[in-house]
């Protein structure tokens, strides 16, 4: 049987949050966080994405903080009254990118009405059961063969949505909590690619779609589209789609 002790759903903190419990708590703390964060675990630093899901078992030092912007989580300290491993194969104290995948804000929102309207613990036991056995069972399920492949895919989703970002093969191995030489490998085995050329190609992408309107200089793309040089990027811009940026704009200019 599992028991809310306490709770709360879209929790905001400012820029300066720091939660900080070296001791940690006397039972489980689940949270969900829907905004960068960054989380020290086991002398480890590591920044996570909007989307990203731990659970923290007993009496583990607690550390993670706002990165840069407004910190906003679902979060739940509970307890069970038999060891939780033996309920569900848990991964404690493990950052797990969920994304889309999940719907985990509607499980809070449920446990939540649950928990403050004095609902059946019965009830709460089983949504807990079910969110977690979905979290894990995510995490164990592996449609492509490849370890990590799920997150992967999200690692994938993000870097398409977000071309200008500072990706680097030694960030993304770290959202992935492995090698980079590792991630090289499972990346290009699970799409054919390696994870630098979808990056280049995120971007590329990007900087069509711009310069398809005269809004924007092509230095202005150069930056837009994550690049800190307009040389470096007219450089690889004609590398990749065999044209120079203004080229490009021309012809379709010409085109339309």
């Amino acid at each position: 049987m599992f028991e809310i002790q306490r709770m709360g759903c879209s929790c905001r903190h400012d820029a300066g949050f720091v939660f900080d419990l070296p001791q940690g708590f006397d039972a489980y703390l689940m949270l969900y966080v829907k905004s960068p964060a960054v989380f020290r675990i086991g002398g480890t630093v590591q920044t996570v994405e909007p989307g990203t899901f731990i659970l923290y078992d007993r009496n583990v030092p607690l550390h993670y903080t706002a990165a840069g912007s407004d910190y906003v989580n679902d979060w739940m300290i509970f307890d069970c009254t038999e060891p939780l491993s033996a309920e569900i194969a848990v991964r404690f104290n493990t950052l797990i990118s969920i994304g889309d995948q999940i719907d985990l804000p509607q499980y809070f929102m449920l446990l939540a009405d649950c928990f403050y309207r004095g609902g059946n613990a019965q009830t709460a036991t089983l949504l807990i059961r079910a969110m977690l056995s979905e979290v894990f069972e995510m995490q164990s399920s592996d449609p492509a063969g490849i370890p990590h492949y799920r997150e992967l895919l999200d690692l994938r989703r993000q870097i398409y949505a977000q071309p200008q970002r500072n990706w680097t093969l030694k960030t993304m191995a770290g959202m992935l909590n492995i090698s980079m030489p590792y991630l090289h490998a499972l990346y290009k085995k699970a799409f054919g690619v390696t994870c630098m050329g979808d990056v280049i190609q995120s971007r590329m992408e990007c900087a069509q779609q711009l310069l398809s309107t005269p809004a924007m200089t092509v230095e202005e793309i150069a930056f837009a589209c994550g690049y800190s040089s307009g040389v470096h990027f007219s450089r690889q811009f004609k590398k990749q789609i065999g044209l120079s940026p203004q080229q490009w704009r021309r012809r379709g200019k010409t085109a339309g």
